[in-house]
């Protein structure tokens, strides 16, 4: 199973790794001699002793000895199912991923160590916080999956190693800014003008509102159905008043089919940022989430009850509501701390 060869007039000792599918060899630190080759040999045979207890055990539970490009692979079966935008977020990890972990090679050189070693290597990287909150997410639900088919032996790694989510200040349009926006719609396209208004007047995602038909337009009950990529669910929320008529003057355009006319969802994002260049508020940090963001603190502003909003949101669990709504209850204090004037001598 191991070997033992003179190198530099020292004694190393080599072995195939079975787990990662590749020769190794390593340094005894011992000088190349008649009494070393000795203490050699007793090394080797422990050595020998060792690997074979650590594939046994491996048999025992029942470890799949495959390649990383293969448990990737049976990784996106699994997901299929997800959200397109979750789909771009595993092969952006995948692309990191692989350029540290060989994906030829057994997923057995996914240890604890390696894990740990590799996230703490992006410490010095210029990510902002989220994105390494991404890595950190990622790698533990793949972790997982991997336990879970025994591709790898269970292990948890160190809290103090893995990414948290940054907290950052919810930016939600100011009154005046909204007012311009609203205001410039009316040089704007029908499109773009239905676009805006259903997701000022919904909250609800890009991606919630991009498949939009006809069809899901109820004006009997006011009610509106769509479909939601990001938690795989069917919602019927009703209509705020001022966006029925936009919806109906949208509707007798169409007739038929989609509301809105987008190639992709990205064109909805890069058609919003032309126009807040073209109203000069693209420096404040408004993005397409905003929308959503102030939809939900004018909701926390006038008084609505936090499952209201949560079904509103279409939130698939209410804590996400809650957590939202914790960190604008923090943000009020703030401002509201500010105010206190203190005598001064």
């Amino acid at each position: 199973m191991a070997s033992i060869y003179k190198k530099d007039n020292k004694i190393y000792i080599s072995w195939y790794d079975t787990f990662e599918s590749k020769p190794k060899s390593k340094a005894l630190g011992l000088k190349y001699n008649s009494e070393n080759l000795k203490i050699a040999e007793r090394l080797k045979k422990a050595f020998e002793l060792e690997l074979q207890n650590k594939i046994n055990k491996l048999n025992q539970i029942g470890i799949v000895k495959d390649k990383l490009s293969i448990a990737i692979e049976h990784f996106y079966r699994n997901n299929s199912n997800k959200a397109p935008g979750t789909i771009d977020e595993y092969d952006w990890f995948f692309e990191k991923l692989n350029k540290k972990f060989n994906k030829d090679e057994s997923c057995l050189q996914l240890t604890k160590l390696s894990c740990e070693a590799w996230l703490t290597s992006f410490r010095t990287s210029n990510y902002q916080q989220n994105t390494l909150f991404k890595i950190s997410k990622v790698l533990k639900k793949f972790l997982n999956f991997l336990f879970e088919y025994n591709y790898v032996p269970m292990f948890k790694l160190n809290k103090d190693v893995t990414f948290k989510r940054a907290v950052k200040p919810i930016i939600v349009f100011s009154s005046e800014d909204l007012k311009k926006l609203i205001d410039g719609l009316k040089t704007k396209n029908s499109n773009f003008r239905t676009t805006f208004n259903l997701l000022i007047y919904t909250g609800l995602r890009p991606s919630d509102i991009y498949e939009l038909k006809v069809s899901d337009i109820n004006f009997t009950d006011n009610i509106l159905s769509y479909y939601s990529p990001k938690t795989n669910e069917h919602f019927m929320v009703p209509m705020h008043p001022n966006l029925i008529p936009i919806l109906k003057e949208r509707i007798s355009e169409v007739k038929e089919g989609k509301i809105l006319e987008y190639e992709s969802i990205n064109n909805i994002g890069k058609a919003y940022r032309r126009y807040l260049t073209k109203q000069k508020l693209q420096n404040k940090g408004y993005t397409l989430r905003t929308f959503r963001k102030t939809f939900i603190t004018l909701a926390h502003a006038s008084g609505m009850d936090l499952a209201t909003v949560s079904k509103l949101a279409g939130h698939k669990q209410i804590n996400t509501t809650q957590k939202y709504y914790n960190q604008l209850n923090l943000t009020k204090q703030a401002l509201e701390l500010n105010k206190l004037e203190f005598p001064t001598k």
